[in-house]
């Protein structure tokens, strides 16, 4: 089981059901959730100003929508990666989005810290893929 996932998108409807998934699942312990982009930002200097340890204290997981007014998910793995990157090695990013834009699917591609890109809405298929894959597999070893 994921200690902690963040999840960012503008969509509140999203972000509940994102939630209640997550946690009835036992995919996670504590789901926290931002509306865009730059308020996730501020959760992780938030994370690094207050917290004694903020590495512990971080998310495994991210699930980033990349659709999102103020600051999109590509402005934010902008941001995200010369800034966070390399000091939270165990946080992952899985971009959660409804876009078919073949264009999206690439540029995801070019960021390391993209594990997974995922079709909204969030699922339990989706969920048990993920479980799957490389990155994930040290905190679920029975899948």
């Amino acid at each position: 089981m994921i200690k902690k996932v963040l999840c960012v998108d503008d969509d509140t409807i999203s972000l509940t059901i994102s939630q209640l998934l997550l946690k009835r699942t036992g995919f996670a312990q504590e789901v926290h959730t931002a509306i865009d982009g730059s308020e996730a930002l501020e959760y992780f200097e938030r994370l690094f100003a207050e917290e004694p340890d903020p590495v512990a204290a971080a998310p495994e997981l991210i699930l980033l929508d990349i659709n999102m007014p103020v600051m999109n998910g590509w402005e934010f793995l902008q941001e995200y990666n010369p800034r966070f990157r390399d000091k939270l090695t165990n946080t992952h990013i899985v971009i959660l989005s409804s876009t078919i834009d073949p264009e999206d699917f690439a540029l995801a591609k070019q960021y390391p810290v993209v594990a997974q890109f995922i079709s909204k809405p969030l699922s339990v298929e989706n969920l048990e893929e993920l479980k799957s894959h490389p990155v994930m597999q040290p905190f679920f070893p029975e899948s």
